[in-house]
């Protein structure tokens, strides 16, 4: 007999009735639900265990069955349940149903409001009321990493702020720049510069000095330091004087190099001019006569020369002409006398003794 009420109508049969198959309907302690399983108050349970075999030699005894009732089984019946993180709903079996984790990441917006949690799906703490699915809780994980926004056009230094939400704050670091002239070093602070337009960075890279650049006319720029090419307008004073000389005229360069003025020789210059040229012309003339004069000098004195040349070679003839025998042998015959003398001295000497 099982707990229901009334059996299921079977034939008339031999030996003890089939087992019941209705359902069980029994209500669960733990949730209330019914159980849905066929009925299950005299089930067959095989026993086990009862006699222990003393050797491979036995031989096991036939299985035993008895009916006994067995427990409802654990509810099937889907609850649906939300994950710790809120992320989705599933059905779950009854006796199954608590908290669980779908397994994904969290994703919940850091404080930093630049990156997402990535801790595995789990409970969030609602904290200051304010509740939500995209909004990180102190369980999930601080964000550690370093401020990885775009850095403002022309600034090189990272943020000095870790990672955190809203723009990161200007930054005082110096720059070191050169001025527009190329020659000195600059500080200046980066938040200057790299909030500057134009004109204030021109203004930013001076460095009050006049600049050094050389203009076409070889006059040094007036201007103070600045960008681009040097203004072509050279104001200095020029010293400049007529054809001659002898007028002199202080002007400004460009004007000069503009063609723009000359100075003209006057009267007074056309005067001394003539004179110049009388007194060089005088000057070459004089120059020429005692040139030739020079000249005619030399050709007589060559001419002397040339005369007295002759003469000499005139007597010369005339001494050879007149030449006695004596005279002509007399320096063959000294050294021969000598050397008889001497010949003659050594013999009588020689004897002598």
């Amino acid at each position: 007999t099982c707990h229901h009420s009334s059996q299921e109508k079977h034939r008339c049969h031999f030996g003890p009735c089939p087992p019941c198959h209705q359902p069980c309907q029994k209500v669960l302690e733990k949730c209330g639900h019914l159980c849905p399983i066929s009925c299950h108050d005299q089930a067959l349970v095989k026993q086990t265990g009862r006699h222990q075999l003393s050797g491979p030699w036995e031989q096991p005894a036939e299985p035993a069955f008895i009916q006994t009732a067995l427990p409802c089984p654990p509810c099937q019946v889907p609850i649906p349940v939300e994950c710790l993180g809120k992320h989705e709903v599933s059905p779950l079996p009854c006796h199954a149903v608590g908290p669980y984790s779908c397994k994904r990441l969290c994703g919940r917006m850091l404080n930093c409001q630049n990156h997402t949690c990535t801790k595995e799906c789990h409970k969030v703490t609602e904290v200051d009321g304010c509740p939500g699915r995209h909004k990180a809780g102190p369980e999930c994980l601080q964000c550690e990493e370093g401020c990885s926004k775009s850095r403002p056009a022309g600034c090189p230094h990272p943020c000095v702020l870790p990672c955190h939400p809203g723009k990161c704050p200007p930054c005082v670091q110096m720059l070191r720049i050169k001025c527009h002239c190329k020659i000195t070093n600059l500080y200046v602070e980066c938040r200057k510069i790299t909030t500057a337009d134009v004109s204030e960075k021109n203004l930013l890279s001076c460095c009050k000095n006049q600049c050094p650049k050389e203009l076409p006319c070889g006059h040094r720029c007036k201007e103070m330091c600045h960008p681009g090419e040097c203004p072509y307008n050279c104001n200095q004073k020029v010293k400049l004087r007529c054809p001659c000389k002898r007028i002199k005229r202080e002007l400004p360069c460009n004007k000069i190099r503009g063609n723009q003025v000359s100075v003209e020789c006057d009267a007074a210059c056309k005067e001394m001019k003539r004179k110049a040229s009388e007194i060089k012309e005088a000057e070459a003339n004089a120059a020429l006569e005692e040139e030739k004069r020079r000249q005619q000098a030399e050709l007589e004195a060559f001419e002397n020369r040339l005369k007295g040349r002759r003469k000499k070679n005139r007597k010369r003839d005339e001494v050879a002409v007149q030449l006695s025998p004596w005279q002509k042998y007399k320096s063959y015959l000294f050294p021969v006398c000598g050397v008889v003398v001497a010949v003659l001295v050594w013999y009588i000497c020689h004897h002598a003794d």
